[in-house]
């Protein structure tokens, strides 16, 4: 079918675009869109299409999964490294693994841009170095005015988020089912790789962790996909998607979803996190919890495949798909669920590390004198017309609810507030 299949390519300063255009495949449900890099060509295949295709410059072996997608059009743009050239000392440079059970090494098989870049040479760095670098950055990201004012108006109207509005777990739908199945048969014939894996508690702390971020995902933006910011939201508040992170402990993991949440999504605040850790504990300690993770990890495939991040799912999302498919420990889970269940209530009231108590504090205090300042003045102007007003108020009914300074109530709530970190 090779004649059939029309593409072209595209050398750039650092990679070759390979565009394909397949009007025999149903792109929104074919899902083995994988280009086969050699030196100087490439391989595709998805019935019906076979092809070699020449490469006008000298590439980086691997593979190269979609760059993007022209749903109108059927056509796929692929990007593929150009050969990157050894430099003397990469012999004595370890390389190390990365991705779903250290599946993957080597540079990343597809070039990314600014969202991916975070750590864009997973290779180069060992696991602690990984942790350590993500924390710094946490740090260093962290917004205080944001986090301060979100910590405010959560405290009087929850930021207009209904943290008990969960959707009850419904079946999968046709579509996802199919998707499951698809994923799954990719690699019907290396099931072994994840019926076999010795160290379950590290892949479910990293499973924990991404739907820890898919949860918060959808409770902010009302249990919906939002194309414009899931597969960032996603992205950033999981530490295993953004610094591919393997964690040591359920603490380490937990700690790190209440920082990166408190530090990139457009509300950050403790309750919120809270809510969502006890929604995940809530449905995986129930007897669907493997429907209910199957759902949680095709809403985060279906929120990276149009975007830069992509390429994530081709390194962790769809390898849990058939993970919990193939290889899924319940006992194990079950095990972390419990541990999170004890660790919950010392993490959420503990210090994200960013110094956020003493800004809180110094952020109510400027916030009350502000207030006081206000009233003493209101107080001075009605004094001042208490006289010419007296003959006015005759006319009106006596005070109601609807007279009252319509930021007493906010006034009151921000006195009550307790600081708990």
């Amino acid at each position: 079918m090779e004649d059939n299949l029309s593409f072209r390519t595209v050398l750039e300063c650092n990679h070759i675009d390979v565009l394909l255009d397949l009007p025999e495949l149903d792109l929104e449900h074919e899902s083995n869109l994988v280009l086969d890099v050699f030196p100087n060509e490439c391989t595709f295949t998805a019935a019906p299409y076979h092809a070699r295709i020449p490469l006008p410059q000298p590439t980086q072996p691997g593979k190269a999964f979609p760059e993007s997608i022209d749903y109108e059009k059927n056509t796929v743009t692929f990007r593929v490294p150009l050969e990157v050239k050894a430099k003397a000392v990469d012999n004595d440079t370890p390389s190390y693994p990365y991705g779903f059970c250290h599946f993957y090494s080597g540079p990343l098989a597809l070039e990314t841009n600014q969202e991916l870049k975070v750590l864009p040479n997973p290779q180069e760095c060992s696991f602690s170095i990984r942790l350590e670098m993500k924390e710094v950055a946490e740090k260093s990201d962290f917004s205080a005015e944001h986090y301060g004012m979100d910590y405010i108006q959560f405290s009087i109207d929850q930021l207009g988020l209904d943290l008990d509005n969960f959707p009850a777990p419904s079946k999968l739908t046709a579509d996802q089912s199919y998707r499951i199945r698809v994923i799954v048969d990719e690699k019907v014939r290396e099931q072994e790789s994840y019926s076999s894996i010795e160290d379950h508690r590290a892949v479910l702390l990293g499973l924990i962790d991404i739907l820890l971020a898919a949860v918060y995902d959808q409770l902010t933006n009302s249990n919906e996909l939002n194309e414009a910011n899931s597969h960032i939201n996603i992205h950033r508040i999981s530490g295993t998607l953004a610094y591919f992170v393997e964690y040591d402990s359920v603490e380490q993991m937990l700690r790190s979803f209440y920082r990166r949440s408190c530090t990139y999504p457009y509300y950050r605040n403790k309750d919120i996190a809270l809510a969502c850790v006890k929604q995940v504990l809530y449905r995986m300690s129930s007897e669907d919890r493997k429907q209910w993770i199957q759902q949680q990890l095709i809403h985060t495939y279906e929120a990276f495949k149009r975007t830069d991040c992509a390429v994530l799912n081709h390194y962790y999302i769809k390898d849990f798909i058939r993970y919990v498919e193939l290889g899924f420990n319940e006992e194990t889970l079950l095990q972390c669920v419990e541990e999170v269940e004890k660790l919950l209530p010392d993490i959420h009231q503990a210090s994200l590390g960013f110094g956020e108590e003493s800004l809180l504090q110094k952020l109510l205090q400027d916030i009350m004198g502000q207030e006081e300042s206000d009233s003493t003045d209101s107080d001075d102007y009605e004094s001042s017309e208490e006289d010419s007003e007296e003959s006015d108020s005759d006319n009106e009914s006596v005070g109601t609810d609807t007279d009252a300074n319509p930021n007493e109530n906010v006034l009151e709530k921000l006195m009550n507030l307790k600081l708990s970190g």
